[in-house]
């Protein structure tokens, strides 16, 4: 379904799952093909959405202010597609150049961003790592003899020996794949000098959204300094390097890559073994509620005046028989607070203020009147 974002391109984009939204942003010359081993583990838990920036026109033909200039003209499209779908937060994935917009956004549109995810990237400018001059040879596509050749140099230098000799069949799809789908030569050359001009050293510490760093610590093109130096930047940042993967580190790596970014995502109390725990909880506490619920009900059967002019009497056993239903619905009213506050803290979420001292549930409005309560208070005080 594309979305239409100017004159000269537009938008394909796929939206997988639901819960919370992810954006994944693809690097220099991917489409949202390379998502393949994310899309089934993510979309588990989260709506995500991929895409692809299709230009309608070639670059070199159309008017120089059209031209890309730089990473932030890049990062207009996911902006757009974002506000497109009325998504108001989101949290976004971007691997290489994709790691550079996700970047973008985050320092453009913070409000927009509520976890980042980067992989495989850097902040850029003169202090960052550049790649090997094998990995710019191949990025650039110098001697090959045609597109396809290009193409699996550059998969070469992206990926680590060790992938290919073990995965040697999903290696010619992914590099089948970047064949098919190969972007234009002057739309890649054009997003490779944008890249090479994002530079927001100098900015990246402005980013606020909690952000975790992926990198393969073979990684030829983006050296795993650069993750390093990223995850310092940015504060509070969790660096996770992945030892003998390459630059296609969530592709070579993709189980392990999932998990950590599942966990990083996912709402707290989601966490492994929810599902029972939280049948558990409703169990437990509706069981706790039904005792509640028949010693409340015997409490205002015994406080309810027989006559208007009723008063209760401090002789015989009605008040022993109150203490004891007092003390019972008080019992419960604790065991549910403390049952419930066990659950919270095992689930990770966020405990609600304890009150200083139970009220019980005889103080519901709704089922005694208010001055019955004071009433049975100043006589049990006595």
């Amino acid at each position: 379904m594309p979305l239409m974002v100017s004159d000269g391109s537009s938008i394909d984009y796929d939206i997988h799952g639901k819960g919370p939204p992810l954006l994944l942003i693809a690097g220099l010359g991917f489409g949202r093909w390379c998502w393949f081993k994310q899309v089934p583990a993510l979309s588990r838990y989260f709506r995500v959405i991929t895409f692809d920036i299709r230009s309608l026109d070639r670059l070199d033909l159309m008017a120089p202010k059209e031209h890309i200039h730089g990473v932030a003209d890049l990062a207009f499209h996911p902006a757009a597609l974002l506000d497109y779908l009325g998504i108001q937060r989101a949290y976004v994935l971007g691997t290489s150049l994709g790691g550079f917009m996700a970047q973008e956004l985050a320092l453009q549109r913070p409000t927009l961003i509520d976890r980042l995810v980067l992989v495989c990237t850097s902040y850029g400018g003169p202090d960052s790592a550049s790649p090997s001059w094998e990995a710019l040879l191949a990025m650039l596509g110098l001697g090959a003899t045609n597109r396809a050749d290009a193409a699996r140099r550059g998969l070469e230098t992206a990926t680590s020996e060790v992938y290919r000799v073990e995965h040697p069949e999903e290696y010619e799809q992914v590099v089948e794949w970047r064949i098919t789908d190969a972007p234009s030569q002057p739309s890649y050359l054009e997003q490779m000098m944008a890249g090479t001009r994002f530079d927001v050293s100098r900015r990246v510490h402005d980013i606020h959204a909690p952000t975790l760093v992926i990198h393969g610590g073979d990684d030829s093109v983006v050296p795993v300094s650069n993750a390093e130096a990223l995850a310092e930047a940015i504060p509070g940042a969790k660096l996770c390097v992945f030892e003998d993967a390459g630059h296609l580190v969530f592709i070579e790596r993709a189980e392990e890559v999932n998990k950590e970014v599942i966990s990083f995502l996912k709402p707290r109390g989601l966490r492994k073994g929810w599902e029972s725990q939280m049948s558990l909880a409703k169990r437990k506490t509706e069981q706790l509620f039904r005792r509640a619920t028949e010693a409340n009900r015997e409490a205002v059967s015994l406080l309810k005046p027989r006559q208007p002019q009723g008063r209760l009497t401090s002789q015989g056993p009605t008040r022993q028989k109150i203490k004891q239903l007092v003390e019972r619905v008080e019992k419960v009213d604790e065991e549910v607070g403390a049952f419930l506050e066990s659950r919270i803290s095992s689930l990770k979420l966020r405990k609600p203020q304890r009150r200083q001292r139970p009220l019980g549930m005889l103080t519901r409005a709704s089922q005694i009147p208010a001055d019955w309560v004071r009433k049975l208070g100043a006589w049990l005080s006595r």
